[in-house]
């Protein structure tokens, strides 16, 4: 599918309740390709230790279309039949949890970064990177790692940003007030549709997207313990800075700046029709804005709160399963041909998403918007990739909804939020 399609959220612990909430799904159904032993000039060479056999891989359809070519030459240079296996994005990640015990799943995952669901089923593998880890950026490799070991290699860092239609806004708005007031003087003057455009589903709500907004008022999900990991047991959601957010969110409501009703859809067709001078989203529809030929900056989401706008960051990643049928060719996958520039690069080419591995990121980094997108991504917040995070979606968008429609007092509704997740969390456990 086109990278314009791909708005979802990266890193959550549950795959299939972010894509419901956040996303259209990836392709349908499961085909199979194998790989021939074609050569390919963006592929990765080693001079590592030849194997054999044969690969499995699952993923969706858009990864399918862009590892396919560049794995053939790497996969002929050691002897592997490599097959990829299409499955759909929504449900990709629980169906390799369900196969993998009954022995059934693929020798490798491609998937967001979901290293704690996939941990505490025992379906993936510890990979031994050693010194080659430090060549990642330092949050791809946590979002790989649990307890101290390191279950995948990260190659894709996304993050939103603004993306700002210069022709509209020649400058780069000093808060999320500012931006707006230039949006709705140019909706007045009949050269804009929407003063500021954000994706958000009129059932559903978008956390992930208004997450930058509600980070600027210092609200985050969870606390961490001493190691710095994820306390599903401090809930901070529902705390003074969270409340300040859903008062901001009705006034938001109110005055248009925020429109449940402007869709994903809706809010990437606007700005690629010149209609809209501002535009939060990631990557994945830079090629589609590139192709409208509107003239664009990225810039940082501005501040609605006085903090910096920081958005989520996601990964996507390579697991091998733990009981892959051909271990040794499936860990040589990973640390040898993932962990190449060449092959990271060549990611790029087709994806547009930033590199992990920091030598491909700063080859790619004389492309301005990439260079921006890292930057931007440099103040962003891991999105809590735990078991709790399940419980966490759903209520968060549905009251996002309920404030911005103006059902009820804002603090209230998120007071009653938080409760909610509390005893799902509880109960769960």
């Amino acid at each position: 599918m086109a990278s314009s399609q791909r708005r979802r959220f990266l890193g959550a612990g549950s795959v299939g309740l972010a894509a419901a909430l956040l996303l259209s799904a990836c392709g349908s159904g499961s085909s199979t390709s194998p790989s021939s032993s074609t050569g390919s000039p963006s592929a990765a060479t080693s001079s590592a230790p030849a194997v054999s056999g044969a690969l499995t891989i699952w993923t969706e359809d858009y990864y399918v279309k862009i590892f396919e070519p560049i794995v053939k030459p790497w996969a002929a240079k050691n002897g592997l039949t490599v097959t990829f296996v299409t499955k759909d994005f929504g449900q990709m990640g629980d169906q390799f949890v369900a196969a993998v015990p009954a022995g059934k799943g693929p020798d490798i995952f491609i998937s967001p970064a979901s290293t704690n669901k996939l941990v505490s089923n025992g379906v993936v593998a510890p990979v031994e990177l050693g010194d080659t880890a430090n060549a990642f950026s330092k949050e791809s490799i946590s979002a790989v790692s649990q307890d101290g070991k390191i279950y995948g290699v990260p190659f894709t860092v996304e993050n939103l940003a603004m993306f700002r239609n210069t022709a509209l806004a020649p400058t780069a708005p000093t808060s999320f007030d500012d931006a707006f007031k230039t949006g709705q003087a140019l909706v007045k003057a009949g050269k804009a549709k929407i003063p500021f455009a954000v994706g958000l589903d009129p059932k559903g709500g978008n956390p992930y997207m208004l997450m930058p907004l509600q980070s600027s008022f210092g609200s985050t999900i969870f606390g961490t313990d001493a190691n710095g990991n994820f306390n599903p047991d401090d809930l901070t959601i529902g705390n003074e800075q969270g409340q300040a957010f859903a008062k901001w969110l009705a006034e938001a409501g109110k005055s248009g700046a925020i429109s449940n009703n402007t869709t994903l859809d809706i809010a990437l067709q606007t700005f690629k029709d010149g209609k809209t001078p501002y535009l939060i989203t990631g990557p994945w529809d830079l090629g589609g804005i590139k192709s409208s030929g509107v003239k664009f900056s990225i810039d940082p989401v501005p501040s609605a709160g006085g903090q910096v706008a920081a958005p989520f960051v996601g990964n996507y990643a390579v697991y091998q399963s733990s009981q892959s049928k051909n271990p040794l060719a499936a860990s040589l996958f990973l640390t040898d041909f993932m962990t190449q520039k060449d092959t990271q690069v060549a990611i790029w080419k087709e994806a547009q998403n930033p590199p992990a591995l920091t030598a491909a990121l700063d080859e790619v980094s004389a492309d301005p918007n990439m260079k921006a997108f890292g930057e931007i991504g440099a103040t962003a917040v891991l999105s809590p990739s735990i078991p709790a995070m399940d419980q966490v979606w759903g209520p968060w968008g549905l009251t996002q909804v309920a404030i911005l429609n103006g059902q009820g007092d804002p603090v209230a509704l998120w007071k009653a939020m938080a409760a909610k997740i509390e005893a799902a969390i509880t109960k769960s456990g």
